[in-house]
Formats: C-alpha cells, sequence, structure tokens
C-alpha cells in the first residue's frame, strides 16, 4: 500500500489532470474519448481520498513520534545539502492504465507549459522545449529545459550555444509551436431516416461551473450549457416525431392486412373472359359451364284405381 505523502501527490496530480482534461474538453465538447477519461479520473479521484483518509486515520498514532524524528534530522540535511542543488529528473507521471499514450502526452505537456507559466511546480518543466533570454545579449533563444535548482530557477540548454545557464522563472517561457494546433475534426456520422437518434443522458459533470474556475472558463461552461439543452430540446422532438412516425407506419401496415387482388398484391384478378373447361361454357357469360340445381318438371298424377273404372 502507498505511503499518506505518495497518496497525497497522487490525489494533486489526478486533480490537476481531471481539470487538464476539462480543459481538452471545453475546446472539444463532442470528444467521447476525453469524456470517458474525464469519468474514469473523477472515480480515480474518489477511490484515492477514501484511501487517504484511512492511511491517515492510522498515521494519526505516529505523526506526533514522526514530526519529532523530522525536526531533530532537519538542521542535518539543511547542512549537509549544498547550496544550488540542481534536480535533473521530473517526476513520475502518475496515470490511470485506461489513458491512451496520445492522451497521456498531452497531460504532460500541458504540465510543462503550466510549469514554465509559474502556474505549477518548477520541476514538471524539466525536459520541456522552451524560450530563454541569454545572458550575453538579453535576447530570446530557443533552448530545453534540463534541471531546476533549490531556488526554483530553471538550469537551460540553449539550442544554438553547447553550454547551460541559469535563468529566472521569468525569463523562460513556453515555445510558440508548443501552443495547442490543429488536430482535424473527424467527419460527422450521417443519419440513415430510420435510424433511432441516440440517447442524451444528463448534463455531464465537466460542464458545472465550480468556484475556483476563471471567468474565461465560466463563460465558456455557460455557454456549452445552453448549447447542451438547445441539443437535448432538438433531440427530444426528434424522438417524438420518429415515434410519430412509426406510429403511422404501423397503422397503414395494419390496415392493409386484408389481402386484396391487384397488381401489386400478387393475387391474380379474373377476367370476365375467361371460361372453365367445359366445352359448353360462353365466353362473357359469368358462370357459364357450370350446372344449375337440378329441377325436374311437375308429372302427372297418377291414380292408381283409375284403371278399374
Amino acid at each position: 500500500m502507498e505511503s499518506l505523502d505518495e497518496l497525497r501527490s497522487n490525489l494533486i496530480e489526478y486533480r490537476t489532470q481531471l481539470s487538464q482534461v476539462e480543459e481538452l474538453l471545453l475546446n472539444e465538447p463532442n470528444n467521447e474519448e476525453y469524456a470517458d477519461i474525464y469519468n474514469s479520473l473523477t472515480e480515480v479521484i474518489e477511490l484515492t481520498e477514501n484511501l487517504v483518509k484511512e492511511a491517515r486515520s492510522k498515521e494519526l498514532v505516529q505523526e506526533h513520534e514522526e514530526q519529532s524524528k523530522a525536526e531533530l534530522s532537519a538542521p542535518q540535511s539543511i547542512q549537509q545539502r549544498p547550496r544550488g542543488n540542481i534536480t535533473t529528473q521530473a517526476p513520475s507521471l502518475q496515470l490511470p492504465s485506461i489513458l491512451p499514450p496520445q492522451v497521456a502526452q498531452q497531460i504532460r505537456s500541458a504540465q510543462q507549459k503550466a510549469a514554465l507559466q509559474g502556474q505549477a511546480p518548477a520541476v514538471w518543466a524539466i525536459g520541456a522545449r522552451c524560450q530563454a533570454i541569454y545572458s550575453g545579449d538579453g535576447e530570446w533563444y530557443e533552448a530545453t529545459v534540463k534541471g531546476v535548482s533549490d531556488t526554483g530557477d530553471f538550469v537551460v540548454s540553449f539550442d544554438a550555444y553547447e553550454h547551460e545557464e541559469t535563468v529566472s522563472q521569468q525569463h523562460a517561457k513556453p515555445r510558440s509551436d508548443s501552443e495547442e494546433t490543429y488536430r482535424g475534426v473527424s467527419a460527422p456520422k450521417r443519419k440513415r431516416v430510420e435510424e433511432v437518434p441516440t440517447e442524451i443522458g444528463e448534463m455531464p459533470k465537466w460542464l458545472e461551473v465550480k468556484e475556483t474556475d476563471s471567468e474565461k472558463t465560466k463563460q465558456k461552461k455557460k455557454k456549452l450549457q445552453k448549447s447542451y439543452k438547445s441539443k437535448k430540446r432538438f433531440h427530444d422532438m426528434d424522438v417524438a416525431t420518429k415515434q410519430r412516425q412509426a406510429s403511422w407506419m404501423n397503422f397503414q401496415k395494419g390496415k392493409g392486412q386484408k389481402k386484396k387482388t391487384g397488381f401489386l398484391t400478387g393475387r391474380k384478378k379474373g377476367s370476365i373472359f375467361s371460361i372453365s373447361d367445359d366445352p359448353e361454357a360462353k365466353v362473357g357469360v359469368v358462370g357459364s359451364g357450370k350446372g344449375m340445381t337440378d329441377y325436374k318438371g311437375p308429372g302427372r298424377h297418377d291414380f292408381g284405381g283409375s284403371s278399374d273404372l
């Protein structure tokens, strides 16, 4: 089981990743892959929060002892650590295994950009391609962050020079080519006329306006909420139309269940000129050739005793 510090660190990183995926969703609200990642990260955060609570309750008893040990060892560690110590290894990116590689790379790039802008820990910028001011002439040049000093300064290696230099965070910024580029939009799926519209569920959680959101993000979320409600309204209208069409088609189908003769029914219609196989049948006479009920004419009454008279 991970320690409490590791769980807290992971929780912070998961929340950062959640905000970054939310930013991606704001730019591509119809991306189902990003929506699935957002929901998965939300579940991971809830699980991690529960683990943090459990680990915290177990370590409460040992907290005082650990704090005392840390206070005793702190002066010695400070004396042993040389001034200007450089960190050259970026922290490992803790990501759920469900994330595709391209999404993980986008999250990593967003972390590096935030670190270069002073909005995230400086160590996240290690390995990032940036622009920095060269002390020789005070101009901006393309460089790569190689490490971070104890004071939070960046150790950069200029592409045009073969040496490294330490610059402050104010003298480094993301490269212009590290901005988000157009990735293309997949062709929309054309629905068939008889296709049932896809069900639209509840409004996604990432569209909820949070107090920590910037004013620009709030406006963007409100705009997307309005668009989502409009889309759902038209979807409901489409479903109602499809249901009415299906009801009418079923009515028409049931109405035509009775078999009729005609050209389109497949049943042969008899002709008035058709005759039976009887040799006495006549053309144009309905029922010709069919025998009628046999009938004997009235006979003469035979009185039995009339011969004796």
